[in-house]
């Protein structure tokens, strides 16, 4: 699945990366450009990575976010995720990192469940 991302700002130093499609390793050489071209942006303080269109994310995504949350943070901005899918969700706290990617605490520690088929 091909990887549409697009970045659109958000008012007072922030703007929304959207993404679309799988980020994996074929694609997530194109996030990290469009986060890194997000947070060179003039003013930006902060960036937040809509997951919502993302049925897949595998160690390569993970590791992408995290470059660009330290990007983030070297420049004295923030970079949180919203509304990933629950395969995504799932991938994020399994990793240890949906907390600092600015998700809410999992109750459980076991993230988002996948009914049984």
């Amino acid at each position: 699945m091909a990887l549409d991302v697009r970045t659109e700002s958000a008012g007072d130093g922030r703007v929304v990366v959207r993404v679309r499609g799988y980020v994996d390793l074929e694609t997530e050489e194109r996030l990290g450009q469009e986060l890194t071209t997000a947070l060179s942006r003039s003013g930006v303080t902060e960036v937040t990575v809509d997951l919502a269109e993302v049925p897949f994310l595998d160690s390569s995504g993970v590791r992408v976010l995290l470059d660009g949350r330290s990007t983030a943070l070297a420049r004295g901005a923030a970079l949180a995720v919203r509304d990933p899918q629950p395969v995504v969700d799932r991938v994020l706290r399994i990793t240890g990192v949906a907390e600092l990617l600015g998700l809410p605490p999992d109750g459980d520690g076991l993230g988002a469940r996948i009914a049984p088929a």
